[in-house]
């Protein structure tokens, strides 16, 4: 059996370099629970919505409705 090389306690990312199989464990879990909610999650084709409306009226003093 070989020596893995020493790699320096720096925290989780550390961690996860030198248990790699915990880290494949949890990245199956991350997989499989996306899944599973995935599934349950409600979709809606048409979601139900209000749409604002703003009517806005102004007057220009000695303007023509054609432009001239």
């Amino acid at each position: 059996m070989t020596e893995t090389p020493f790699i320096e306690n720096k925290g989780i990312i550390s961690w996860f370099a030198r248990h790699t199989v915990a880290a494949n464990l949890l990245m199956l879990v991350c997989l499989l629970g996306g899944i599973l909610f995935m599934t349950r999650i409600q979709q809606e084709v048409m979601p139900d919505f209000a749409l604002d409306k703003i009517s806005i009226t102004t007057i220009y003093a000695e303007a023509s409705p054609a432009g001239n």
